[in-house]
């Protein structure tokens, strides 16, 4: 679990997962420590984050042992509103559903800030949409689940049926389309451009059973004040998350990062100056954070390891990762894997 990283997700979201392999008879607790997760520190602090990348591989995991790509249906069935928090209070005490979903799209981020939403309507339907945002790999299994919790929160809400009217999912045609006909009971197109769960607005717009005004005031209070403290992220921390997405194909100039943070070079440094951090500082710790992360959860060679972070040999990756962490690459591997 991860309090700073740039991208995360609620801890209650990996603990639903769980809840979902138990039901299979399959040990959650092997892999979450497969990819450096502890349900006991996951459980203890539900309101936590998990940084999206630990997500990402759980997700990945989770697909190998179960065998079933439509998986995240199936974990749908075991998040509740609570499990939300304080924005799935939110959600039963506005006013109707329609107001409830453009509520979870404003405040999502507390949810996972990994991934950007927005409603579209239409006439006769609500569109909820997911976008990724670059850089950032979300697995299509939480995807999936996602859009399938959104689904049975509007069955529980008190929707008439039919709620939903389509589907739209950007991940790739699976071998059957079966368990997602089934479970949304609604047309699905695979390969499509967005993430989308459209729902019928005349089943939206009856008045909620648990609507109460003063109540869903004081709950928006409270998860504006989550959000807001979630997003107000230190500028050195956004830079290096665009620097780790792109390390792979090679160094980013600092001119690109600035621009994808609608900023100048000039005030880039500035903002990074008033941190006490520097640019070239924070590509270095970057690429001994992904190196760490590498060699303690991943079996790619040291080689690879350097060259995948920008380093032309072993050697000089090896000399900077040892000052780094006071230990070679393989000394560090092996520590990290005993512990």
């Amino acid at each position: 679990m991860t309090s700073n990283a740039d991208h995360t997700t609620l801890a209650a979201w990996p603990l639903a997962i769980c809840r979902a392999l138990a039901a299979r008879g399959i040990p959650a607790d092997p892999i979450l420590a497969q990819v450096g997760l502890n349900r006991g520190e996951l459980t203890a602090h539900p309101d936590g984050r998990v940084d999206i990348r630990l997500m990402t591989e759980f997700w990945n995991q989770v697909l190998a042992v179960t065998d079933d790509e439509a998986f995240g249906l199936t974990v749908a069935r075991y998040v509740q509103p609570m499990h939300f928090r304080a924005l799935g209070l939110l959600l039963h005490t506005t006013g109707n559903l329609e107001q409830a979903l453009l509520k979870l799209s404003h405040y999502s981020a507390l949810v996972s800030n990994s991934a950007t939403t927005r409603i579209e309507q239409t006439p006769s339907c609500l569109g909820f949409c997911i976008a990724p945002i670059e850089g950032v790999t979300i697995s299509a299994m939480a995807i999936d689940s996602f859009l399938a919790t959104l689904a049975l929160f509007a069955e529980q809400l008190g929707a008439e049926q039919p709620v939903l009217s389509s589907v739209e999912l950007m991940r790739s045609h699976p071998e059957s389309t079966a368990p997602w006909e089934r479970f949304f009971k609604a047309p699905v197109r695979f390969g499509a451009e967005r993430n989308a769960l459209w729902l019928n607005r005349a089943q939206l717009n009856s008045p909620s059973v648990m609507g109460d005004p003063q109540l869903a005031a004081f709950n928006e209070s409270v998860v504006k004040s989550y959000v807001d403290a979630l997003q107000a992220t230190p500028f050195s921390h956004r830079v290096k998350q665009l620097v780790a997405a792109q390390l792979q194909q090679g160094e980013p100039k600092i001119q690109r990062i600035a621009e994808r943070l609608n900023l100048t070079e000039r005030s880039l440094r500035r903002h990074l100056r008033q941190e006490g951090r520097t640019y070239r500082e924070l590509v270095q710790q970057c690429r001994m954070e992904v190196a760490e992360h590498y060699l303690s959860h991943s079996d790619m060679s040291v080689t690879d390891i350097a060259l995948s972070i920008g380093f032309s040999d072993t050697s000089n990756f090896s000399r900077a990762f040892a000052r780094h962490a006071g230990k070679s690459p393989s000394e560090f591997r092996t520590r990290s894997r005993q512990a």
